[in-house]
């Protein structure tokens, strides 16, 4: 253990020296630095010498891992045993394409040490939407915030795609940690469509949905009855089947 962190140490000290040396040249290019650590030490290693230098950017750390070969569920263990929150970890890795599988089967941030599941991730993801977008709308930089949240809602579909993929959650379990979350109704609105669930199904996961005046087109209802004002009874099992719909009367 002593001679880890002596080395640790010792190669800390390399790589400053390194990078005082090319901070004339090119701020943006770690390439050298990445080589050096992945050619001169193991994958947890690299990645922990890597992330005590603040410069170098975890998606380039990303990156060139991959590039080496390995595994993203693997990467994901050794940024998790770094000065990196848990939480910083889920976000990076998400943004820089790695699969939301490979997070789900870190025994790191889904075992005892964080306790994460793919639905309190799911959650996790919604808060940070809802902070994005409350900070545009307080903000002056509304298109900047905008691009962002846009990409972080990608990053929420693709977990959410990822959850339903081995069938452990059905689109009604989905659609309720979105309900549960206090995702917008432009969330719910959104996954619906791009997951493909029945707006029955939306509707008994997340009631309040039918609250803020949108109508929905349904093929389902009675000839008499295409635009939803309302929803009075409902029957649809949890699983995302078909359901009936009953609008309410005027």
């Amino acid at each position: 253990m002593f001679r880890r962190f002596f080395s640790i140490i010792i190669y800390t000290m390399g790589l400053s020296i390194m990078v005082s040396a090319n901070a004339f040249a090119t701020v943006d290019d770690w390439q050298p630095l990445l080589d050096i650590a992945f050619e001169q030490n193991d994958l947890e290693m690299a990645v922990l010498v890597l992330t005590n230098d603040n410069n170098v950017p975890i998606s380039d750390i990303i990156v060139k891992a991959s590039e080496k070969g390995f595994g993203y569920t693997r990467i994901v263990d050794a940024l998790v045993e770094t000065k990196l929150s848990c939480e910083q970890v889920i976000i990076e890795a998400l943004q820089n394409n790695v699969p939301p599988r490979a997070i789900f089967n870190s025994d790191k941030i889904c075992g005892e040490a964080y306790g994460y599941t793919p639905d309190s991730i799911l959650r996790f993801l919604v808060k940070k939407l809802r902070f994005l977008k409350a900070e545009e709308e307080t903000s002056g930089q509304k298109d900047e915030n905008f691009e962002i949240r846009q990409k972080n809602l990608k990053i929420l579909l693709a977990v959410c795609k990822s959850m339903l993929a081995d069938k452990s959650y059905t689109k009604f379990d989905v659609m309720v940690n979105l309900c549960q979350a206090s995702a917008s109704n432009e969330t719910i609105a959104e996954a619906t469509e791009k997951l493909d669930v029945s707006t029955a199904t939306t509707f008994k996961a997340c009631p309040r949905h039918a609250e803020y005046g949108h109508a929905y087109i349904s093929h389902e209802l009675p000839e008499e009855a295409h635009i939803v004002i309302g929803v009075d009874h409902l029957t649809i099992d949890d699983n995302g089947g078909r359901g009936v719909i009953s609008p309410k009367r005027p």
